[in-house]
């Protein structure tokens, strides 16, 4: 890992039914947490997997699960 470089980590967990992702920046240990984004534990594993991929800073990660939401929603 370079110098500036992030390394944010996120998960999804169950509360009470509904799917939550938590993530936590690795090299800070800022932390984040999205509850009850879905009753599908595919579709929230999906979402996590994204922003694990996309490297999402977990300073954006709310913005970032709202705007893929909210264009799943438009189509």
């Amino acid at each position: 890992m370079e110098k500036g470089e992030i390394n944010p980590r996120y998960e999804v967990s169950c509360e009470a039914g509904m799917f939550c992702i938590s993530g936590t920046e690795l090299t800070t240990g800022d932390a984040v947490s999205v509850g009850r984004i879905s009753k599908d534990k595919k579709f929230a594993e999906e979402l996590a997997a994204l922003l694990n991929d996309k490297k999402v800073s977990v300073h954006h990660a709310k913005d970032v699960i709202r705007d893929m939401l909210l264009d799943f929603l438009e189509r």
